[in-house]
């Protein structure tokens, strides 16, 4: 753990109220098979959840965006770990950041073959870095959680270095609004709101994609109902429909029509 201790503490505040999710931990659960890398790829290969949704017009953006070349990373907010394998593939050292402490644990038992990859429970509004001390931050379906998101592009302007990258993705309106402490503060955003909220932060704003179209949006509807009637994981036909986006109009899709679900943004730190 030395490497992690060491990389941790270059970039982490001295005195942080994030705490690294403890190796204890990961060993306590190490039977789990929620906790291994291949049994959870596999579990999203056969049931039709909101990752299979994001697959087929989504996750090309992100690859695109983030590049081979990345740095010193923060995955702020993320989650279950999808991207956590590509980053540590292609960055110098990887901080993987969540509120849930349980979902971290788990994420970093599935990759703890990965020894440039430190793990840390944060909130993303109390980001526990030192002023321009990364080069990339991987920010998805965050923002919209936030009761202060200007404030919350603003601090992630801090922590990066100055060229530094922002790879972002928010949900478009109509979406959910939930009064959990930790559920959708706002529908979403729409691009222009989005644009200016980034240049009020210190960002340029380089490329922007837009993601799950009508078709993506339709399976959803099929998975909640399933779940919600049947009480079981939907199975991964559903997850199909999706695909169904790729053959609409390409050049429309990214004009912003049929519907669109999900905007990947690419900005740098100015």
């Amino acid at each position: 753990m030395t490497n992690h201790v060491e990389e941790s503490g270059n970039a982490v505040n001295a005195g942080t109220t994030s705490r690294p999710a403890a190796a204890s931990d990961v060993k306590s659960t190490g039977s789990s098979l929620a906790n291994h890398y291949w049994a959870w790829r596999l579990y999203h290969l056969l049931i039709a959840d909101v990752v299979a949704l994001q697959r087929p017009t989504k996750y090309k953006f992100v690859h695109e965006f983030l590049g081979s070349d990345l740095g010193r990373v923060a995955d702020i907010g993320c989650g279950p770990g999808v991207f956590t394998r590509y980053l540590c593939r292609n960055a110098n050292f990887v901080f993987a950041g969540d509120v849930d402490r349980k979902s971290l644990v788990r994420t970093f038992a599935r990759h703890a073959r990965e020894n440039n990859l430190a793990a840390l429970v944060m909130r993303a509004n109390q980001l526990p870095f030192r002023d321009s001390s990364l080069d990339t931050v991987l920010f998805l379906e965050v923002l919209e959680h936030l009761d202060d998101d200007a404030g919350a592009l603003r601090d992630i302007a801090r922590i990066l270095n100055p060229g530094g990258k922002l790879v972002l993705s928010v949900p478009v309106p109509p979406g959910e609004i939930d009064v959990h402490e930790f559920g959708h503060k706002r529908e979403g955003y729409i691009l222009g709101d989005l644009l200016r909220l980034l240049e009020s932060a210190g960002f340029k704003t380089q490329r922007t994609a837009y993601a799950q179209f009508k078709f993506c949006r339709l399976a959803d509807r099929f998975i909640r109902y399933w779940r919600k009637t049947l009480r079981i994981p939907a199975p991964f036909f559903i997850g199909w429909i999706s695909y169904l986006d790729l053959f609409l109009n390409a050049k429309r899709r990214q004009e912003g029509e049929f519907e669109p679900l999900d905007l990947v943004v690419l900005a740098e730190k100015g």
